[in-house]
């Protein structure tokens, strides 16, 4: 399992056949493993695991793997591996797209109980996964840029992983919250960063690929160079890690591949793509990213003049963002529908 561990995460450009072997040697190893009584080390077991099957087992799935492992790492007194599981949980469930009032829940649940414990390292990464919901959930909308800047010399040489664990939060809630040109400079910091995973630096290109489109469509000066590169590297490793996993990545493929097309001024192509991205998101219980499809959908509608389609996706955008639990979502997608009729 450890090996599978290091196969799969090792830093540095992304290399997913290394990574899809290593899925293979994870699955062998825990074939082999039930077939003894490793109770004793089955908290710390399930962890690392999560950490291969997050790329080629459905992400909620790996979720519920690690909130038992956790049950399971205080029923038996091994509190270190049951909190760490209790951070994977909650990192996997918020990329999962799991219902953010129920995510905070959870999240404080586990912030009290390793307070009691006094686990401080799980606290400094439950506390960054809190904030994030928050933002999320348009409770919180203030995000502290500033504080993570103001700590990042000491963070990069004492402890590089809560400076990617803090980049790739702050892009993330940059990008939900329209702040793309904060968001396109986290996520270069992240990419830029030999130490971050391979898991990291996928989704890392996601979001850089549809920020920099939303950037170079508000007039910034990206060159057609430079956008056309990202655009085919996001496809480019999306399309591979949809080999180890349909439900984890197919959507984000056909989302990425629809903006090109938008890009490009492939009509027709262009929304297909985005009908298929929000027919894989739904499919694989990705409410977020289904919103998120037909938001972009609904912004090519209106690049292409089709008012009465723009506003039947933004409202179907709201439904998801509503289901969610996103506030801050429901309100841009009502403000959107808003001047779309009054225009």
């Amino acid at each position: 399992i450890q090996f599978a561990f290091v196969l799969c995460n090792a830093n540095g450009a992304i290399q997913l056949p290394t990574v899809r072997l290593g899925c293979k040697i994870g699955k062998i190893a825990m074939s082999m493993l039930d077939q003894c009584d490793y109770s004793e080390v089955k908290t710390n077991v399930v962890l690392v695991y999560s950490y291969v099957l997050q790329y080629c087992h459905p992400i909620q799935k790996v979720g519920a793997s690690v909130a038992k492992g956790f049950e399971l790492g205080i029923a038996n007194g091994d509190t270190v591996s049951a909190f760490f599981n209790a951070v994977q949980h909650i990192r996997i469930s918020l990329l999962g797209g799991r219902r953010l009032p129920d995510l905070l829940r959870e999240t404080d649940k586990y912030l009290s109980i390793a307070g009691h414990h006094r686990n401080t390292v799980s606290k400094a990464y439950l506390s960054t996964y809190r904030q994030t919901i928050l933002t999320l959930m348009g409770i919180n909308t203030g995000v502290a840029i500033g504080q993570g800047e103001r700590r990042e010399a000491t963070e990069q040489v004492h402890d590089p992983w809560r400076t990617i664990l803090s980049n790739f939060y702050q892009a993330l809630q940059s990008f939900w919250l329209g702040h793309n040109e904060r968001c396109h400079h986290y996520i270069e910091k992240l990419l830029g960063m030999s130490q971050a995973s391979a898991h990291h630096r996928i989704l890392a290109n996601f979001y850089y690929c549809l920020n920099s489109f939303s950037l170079s469509r508000k007039g910034q000066r990206i060159k057609a160079a430079k956008l056309k590169q990202i655009s085919k590297d996001a496809l480019d490793i999306l399309r591979e890690a949809e080999e180890l996993s349909k439900w984890n990545y197919r959507n984000k493929a056909f989302l990425v591949q629809a903006e090109i097309n938008s890009n490009e001024g492939k009509i027709d192509a262009a929304e297909a793509a985005y009908g298929a991205a929000i027919t894989a998101a739904r499919a694989s219980k990705f409410v977020h990213e289904q919103g998120l499809a037909c938001e972009y959908a609904a912004f090519h509608c209106m690049r292409n003049d089709k008012s009465d389609h723009a506003v039947n996706f933004f409202h179907q955008a709201k439904l998801c963002y509503i289901e969610w639990g996103s506030s801050l979502k429901v309100e841009f997608c009502t403000r959107q529908m808003n001047e779309v009729t009054n225009s």
